[in-house]
């Protein structure tokens, strides 16, 4: 598979020479805390709000820090952003490790999940895919949290991703070079999108593809725990 995709991409890159490769715009680290007592305190306090008030003060704080901290907002911030109009549907994947690391798990807004291929090997040729509506507001940058990254133990144990293909509509666009980092990485990917409400305007997908990875200590597989978006013509 791994022999496949790269010969998909010198054939590629040969008759495309347009294809650019992305570097991270910004790196964004993770804060020194529990991630998985944070989504559990902060799970608890969404439902209720009697359940913070009953929150020791340490765990309080805890839930506060996680909303304002820049790398966990996607998580935990009610700040506007481009979600405040972008659709996201359905999201498919060309396999996963089990049901317990689906395809969904790379944009349900936890951080302690992640999708996991499942095919033998290290994951490369394996691919995630997203699709919008034709009214979805535009994408011009592309978040990535690398790896299983719940615990720093958990992520050095899986596979991360190292090079991603990216196509937008199923015609290759880019190659994003990621980092072998925990911290939230974030890549300038132009305009994507129509922003089209005419009725027959047609669905577009966006889809990774893992082209090289950086094997895990334990397991012979690779994870993202969120891939996510952010653009324009939101308020």
């Amino acid at each position: 598979m791994r022999i496949r995709s790269l010969f998909l991409l010198l054939f590629t890159l040969g008759a495309n020479a347009q294809i650019k490769t992305i570097e991270p715009k910004s790196l964004v680290p993770l804060p020194e805390i529990d991630l998985v007592e944070c989504e559990r305190l902060s799970k608890l306090s969404d439902k209720d709000y009697d359940n913070f008030k009953a929150m020791s003060p340490k765990e309080q704080q805890l839930v506060i820090d996680a909303s304002e901290d820049t790398a966990l907002s996607h998580f935990y911030s009610e700040a506007c952003s481009w979600y405040c109009g972008g659709l996201v549907g359905p999201i498919s994947a060309s396999s996963s490790l089990s049901e317990k690391y689906k395809a969904e798990n790379i944009h349900d807004f936890c951080i302690t999940t992640a999708w996991v291929e499942g095919k033998p090997g290290n994951g490369e040729g394996e691919y995630i895919m997203y699709s919008f509506p034709a009214i979805c507001p535009r994408i011009t940058a592309v978040s990535i949290h690398n790896g299983y990254i719940k615990d720093k133990r958990t992520w050095k144990n899986n596979g991360r991703v190292k090079k991603l293909l990216m196509y937008y509509n199923d015609e290759p666009y880019a190659i994003l070079n990621l980092q072998d980092t925990r911290d939230c990485q974030t890549f300038d990917v132009g305009v994507l999108g129509f922003h089209d409400f005419k009725e027959d305007a047609p669905d577009w997908t966006i889809k990774f593809e893992i082209l090289e990875v950086y094997p895990g200590d334990k397991y012979q597989d690779t994870a993202i725990t969120e891939i996510y978006f952010d653009g324009i013509d939101v308020h």
